[in-house]
């Protein structure tokens, strides 16, 4: 039983990163086709790009730790938990100075915007 339980967490937990992603995706392919309405368009879609790509790299780098057992950390909760931690530091980086991703993806989407006239 405990299987189908971990099976099922981690469903939920790609379902929710799926959904995360698509959002962002959706979002960067409305400025792609020129659909930008004003600047604070690209800081959401550079923000949210630089926050999954972030959130990305800390899960990659938890993969890389080897589980010693203690404490159960390798529970489905303590995976949970962790990829909560993950998305919070990751949105946290990306809303303060970030890592020089949003900067560049910002310079290169506003050259997207249309001037009103």
């Amino acid at each position: 039983m405990d299987k189908l339980q971990a099976l099922s967490g981690n469903n939920v937990l790609g379902q929710i990163e799926l959904e995360k992603a698509d959002s962002h995706l959706s979002r960067a392919k409305s400025l792609a086709s020129k659909d930008v309405k004003s600047q604070e368009d690209v800081e959401k879609a550079a923000g949210g790009f630089e926050a999954l790509l972030l959130h990305q790299m800390l899960k990659a780098m938890w993969s890389t730790v080897q589980s010693t057992g203690f404490l159960g950390d390798d529970s489905n909760q303590a995976q949970i938990y962790r990829d909560m931690l993950n998305q919070a530091i990751a949105d946290s980086v990306a809303e303060g100075r970030g890592v020089g991703v949003k900067d560049f993806l910002r310079k290169e989407l506003s050259k997207t915007i249309e001037p009103s006239s």
